[in-house]
């Protein structure tokens, strides 16, 4: 693999960043949708979700998210390079995502992140996320 200059590495893991504050924010789906290309591929069925295709199945997915969900909190680390090549990257992070839902109860999540990204005149961007779990959620 090619080395990563870490300004790209950096450009890279502040893009997975943005995306977990926005998620966070729960309401901020131009946040959202400003991480990844106008086509991008948005595949959750890795842990039991869907997938959906480029920003309007994102914006779609995020509002019925966001309707039923009161709070969240998603933390990221152990951030890793897994492939490189000037303008396309993978990085890969672990997360521990939490959320209690407006009608009671919660879920957490111990997963990876994985994030496909190339590089634009606006900077990075993400092409493809996917994403599974590190440990099953307890049903």
């Amino acid at each position: 693999m090619t080395p990563c200059p870490i300004e790209d590495r950096l450009a890279i893991q502040d893009l997975m960043i943005a995306y977990a504050h926005a998620v966070d924010s729960l309401s901020d789906i131009d946040g959202i949708c400003d991480v990844f290309t106008e086509d991008a591929d948005f595949d959750l069925s890795g842990i039991n979700y869907p997938s959906v295709k480029g920003h309007s199945g994102i914006r779609e997915f995020f509002t019925g998210v966001f309707a039923g969900m009161a709070h969240h909190a998603h933390y990221l680390t152990n951030f890793a390079v897994t492939a490189y090549a000037g303008d396309s990257a993978t990085m890969r992070a672990y997360v521990i995502g939490m959320g209690r839902y407006k009608d009671g109860g919660g879920i957490t999540v111990h997963g990876r992140y994985y994030f496909d990204v190339v590089r634009t005149p606006q900077g990075w961007k993400t092409r493809r996320y996917t994403m599974d779990f590190l440990i099953p959620v307890e049903a």
